[in-house]
């Protein structure tokens, strides 16, 4: 099984929006042929908060792995190159 992140930067979400209009095949279908375990998406899975966290702590601490990262969008990098415009988890997403 392979395990995909997706991660939105500052965008509008059209890359998500284009994906899901996928028909041959569609993202289902895809992912079943390419045996992908979408770990989690920000517009498209369930979880939020703690259970996102969790998640992201999962992969840091080695205990699941990361296989492929999709960063959708760009990464904000001001003000001065601190990233402080986009935060996560009280942390710069840069």
């Amino acid at each position: 099984m392979v395990n995909l992140l997706w991660l939105q930067g500052s965008c509008c979400s059209g890359d998500t929006m284009s994906f899901l209009n996928s028909e041959e095949p569609d993202i289902i279908t895809a992912f079943r042929m390419l045996n992908i375990n979408l770990l989690w998406h920000p517009s498209l899975s369930l979880e939020m908060g703690e259970d996102v966290i969790n998640i992201f702590e999962r992969l840091i601490q080695g205990k699941e792995n990361l296989d492929v990262l999709v960063i959708e969008g760009s990464i904000p990098l001001g003000p001065n190159n601190t990233g402080h415009y986009f935060m996560f988890h009280n942390r710069p997403f840069k």
